[in-house]
């Protein structure tokens, strides 16, 4: 199969560009954290632990199966909504998503820093989101991922 979004000669901050022009409305934010790759894509690619952190609907993220880079996932929302999600996660790049939702994160190093760009799209809801929130958001959880990303990984708990 050829998959045009996984070339491996294509940047992850790029493919996640074309991601975003194949879905209208979906929110993308990029921020240049002063960490170096390993550490932020270690923070990013925990998603049992991580992702709760920062992702302030999200109360819990588990992994339910693992074929390679393709994962399904369980996840429960703050209200206690439970859902599946498919995911695919290689290093610099993960997709999650689900007949409601598209969420992707692409990453690469810049010097001793990296530049981590996130997606958001809401594929069901109606109305859109505002544009100015959505964005707001995705910049907090970028803000709260170079916080953890910084400090020692894993944090106590």
């Amino acid at each position: 199969m050829n998959d045009p979004v996984v070339l491996p000669d294509i940047d992850p901050i790029d493919r996640l560009a074309i991601l975003a022009a194949a879905l209208p409305g979906c929110a993308v934010r990029r921020r240049r954290i002063a960490a170096p790759f390993d550490a932020v894509w270690r923070v990013v690619s925990d998603l049992e632990s991580s992702a709760p952190r920062y992702e302030p609907g999200l109360a819990h993220l588990r992994i339910v199966e693992r074929r390679g880079e393709f994962l399904r996932l369980l996840v429960r929302d703050t209200d206690g909504r439970e859902d599946a999600m498919d995911a695919r996660l290689r290093p610099g790049w993960c997709v999650m998503q689900n007949a409601a939702i598209a969420i992707a994160f692409a990453a690469r190093p810049v010097g001793d820093q990296t530049l981590l760009a996130h997606l958001e799209h809401q594929r069901a809801r109606t109305p859109s989101p505002d544009p100015r929130a959505a964005a707001a958001k995705i910049d907090r959880e970028l803000e709260m991922i170079e916080t953890l990303a910084i400090g020692p990984y894993p944090p106590n708990e």
